[in-house]
Formats: C-alpha cells, structure tokens, sequence
C-alpha cells in the first residue's frame, strides 16, 4: 500500500467505529423510550404488529456527533449545521412523542433550514443549463431555493419510511454514491464526513431490517431519524452540486436522490388532483402498493433499493458522458409523470407484484 492509502485508512478510524456506535446506542435508548412513551403503535395504515421504540434518529445523531468528535471536528465542520442538527432531532423528537400536526413540522423543518442558509455558504447557487437556453444563476433566490430543497429533502425521508428497512436503506443508496464522488474528486474529508453519516446509517440498519431469525423491526427511525438524515442529504448534495464548480452537476445530485423525490412528488400530486390535503396519511406511495399487492416486506425493499441506485447511477454515468443538463432534466420530469402515472392507476403494478411475489411470509 502506499503511503497516501496506509494514512487515509489511519484517518479513517473512528468511521469504522459508527456502525457498532449506532447499535450499541440505540439499544441503550430502548428501555427509555418504553419508559418515556416513544413507541410508534400499531393501528391505522400501520401493519406493524407490536409497540416499537423510536429511538433509531436519536441513535444516528448521536454517533455523527461522537464520530466527528473522534475526528476533532463539528459535523460537516459548521456550528451551525449541527445547530440544524440539533433542532431538527429535538423537533423531531418532540413529535415522536405527542404527534404534531403538519403545521408545526413545517416549522421546526423551516427553523433548522433557515440556520443552515443564515449561518454558512451552503447554498444553491446555480442550477445549470436546465432549460437549454444558458445557464441559471440564482442569485438572489438562493437562499429560498436552498430553503426549499433543505425541507424538501426532509419531508421525502420522512414520507418514505413507511415499511421496515426502507427509510433508512434509500438514505443509505444516495449517501454511498456522494461519498464515492467526494473520493473520487480528491475530497476526502468531505467523503469521510458522509461516510460516518453511512456508517451510523448501517447501524440503525442492522435493528431496523427484517433479518434471517427475526421477523420485525427492533426500531424504527422515527420523525427524529426523517428529519436528520433529509437535512444532511440535502447538505452532501449541495456541498458537491449547488455552486456549479463542485465535482457534480446539479441535475446529478437530483438524480442521486431521485427516489424519494419522485415519490413525494408524485404521492402529494395525486392527494391533491382527488380532494385531499396533500399530507393526508395513506397507502398509495408505491412500498405500500407492492406490498398490498403480496410482495414481502424484504423484496419490497430490494426492489426499491434497486430501483434508486439504477436512478442514481444513471445519473452519474449521464454526468461521466456529458448528457446535455436539459436533456436529464426533461428525462427527470418524464419519469415523473410515469411515476405519477403507475400510482394513480396501480393495477397493472399490482398485478405484476402479486404474480412475481410468491408465497406471502409478513
């Protein structure tokens, strides 16, 4: 090995420790959780069949908060990211515990992106040549575009964590890809920094996902765990995409977190066009539809997994040939409205799901 290797591996360390980090805290964190009430309950939409803690988000916190002291740093080297950070968990929490409304989500989602935009140069800058007709500076608009993506991120993890495994899985997909490309371009404590984020990510994974000899979640993520890993992906896809001079186009990072945008997209879309709000609570994001359909809740997972690395790796091999910014983006919005299209007329999916998923097992 060379020198360079043997010293990123020697900085490296204390990454290498979150997984078991993450694991060791969350189950420390479930005895107070039943004591305290923090237990998502089954009923409803809900087809879990016992009390779970919901101690995952805290856990993850937690160890990105050990780690990057491990490292001598803040996370993401900024006060007031882990402000953000902070507020966002304690929100979060808060809601764990006595189920707020959307209106008072929004609010701490709106607290802890506005620090971010008001306390550091993270900011969406440009968005390309989205149009092809030049490319778009956003001037004056970057601290609301940056806003709305920050919320927009933390809404879609927390729309998405709807089966076990899930949630914390398609943060993980988008978190491999932007640390490989902070690699890659030579940026290696940013790469580092997300992937201690991953590894704490692994960790709550490893309580969260259906197993061989156990049939269920030992926790869930919760609000907490929605909130923070949406603010810190927006974070990753801003810090390598939003200033266009980072390793990546802006359009690219959209496609790296494809899947959970589209199925927010869509679902709200689709709320709205029959007479709901568009955060009315329901099955009709597409896990709900493969899983109604009969698949189990593991091959849903897969499937979605695979599904968002094929996205996000379509969109780096488009950035690796040069596909023209406009061209990915018209295909984004294409995939959109199909997206819209399979859960707005779910049969055939359905159909499709129920033959292929073979013997219900969840």
């Amino acid at each position: 090995m060379s020198a360079l290797t043997w010293a990123f591996l020697i900085e490296s360390w204390p990454v290498l420790l979150a997984p078991a980090l993450a694991v060791v805290l969350a189950l420390a964190l479930i005895g107070p959780a039943r004591r305290y009430g923090c237990l998502d309950h089954p009923g409803g939409r809900k087809r879990h069949d016992a009390p779970t803690p919901l101690v995952g988000g805290l856990a993850i916190f937690l160890t990105i908060l050990l780690v990057s002291a491990a490292f001598g740093a803040l996370p993401g080297g900024s006060a007031s990211l882990t402000v953000a950070m902070t507020l966002a968990v304690l929100f979060g929490l808060a809601d764990d515990l006595r189920q707020f409304g959307h209106r008072a989500k929004f609010f701490g989602q709106l607290v802890a992106a506005l620090i971010v935009v008001s306390g550091t140069t993270v900011h969406v800058l440009y968005f390309g040549d989205l149009l092809g007709i030049g490319a778009i500076e956003l001037g004056k608009w970057a601290y609301l575009v940056t806003v709305i993506s920050l919320i927009g991120l933390m809404n879609a993890v927390n729309m998405i964590d709807g089966l076990d495994g899930l949630a914390g899985s398609l943060v993980a997909v988008p978190l491999c890809l932007f640390a490989a490309v902070a690699l890659m371009a030579g940026e290696w404590r940013l790469g580092l920094e997300i992937l201690a984020v991953l590894g704490a990510v692994a960790g709550f994974l490893a309580l969260n996902l259906r197993l061989p000899g156990r049939a269920r979640a030992r926790v869930f993520m919760g609000e907490a765990g929605g909130v923070l890993l949406g603010l810190l992906l927006g974070w990753y896809a801003i810090k390598l995409a939003g200033d266009g001079v980072g390793p990546i186009r802006p359009i690219t990072a959209v496609w790296i977190v494809a899947l959970p945008l589209l199925d927010m997209g869509s679902v709200m879309a689709l709320r709205i066009a029959r007479g709901k709000s568009p955060f009315h609570a329901d099955r009709w994001h597409l896990h709900h539809v493969l899983h109604d359909a009969g698949c189990p809740v593991g091959r849903v997972v897969a499937i979605m997994v695979g599904l968002s690395l094929l996205l996000g790796l379509t969109g780096l091999a488009a950035e690796r040939v040069a596909v023209p910014e406009f061209v990915m983006f018209y295909a984004f919005l294409g995939l959109w409205a199909l997206y819209f299209l399979v859960l707005a007329r779910p049969e055939p999916i359905r159909r499709l799901a129920a033959r292929l998923a073979g013997p219900r097992h969840d």
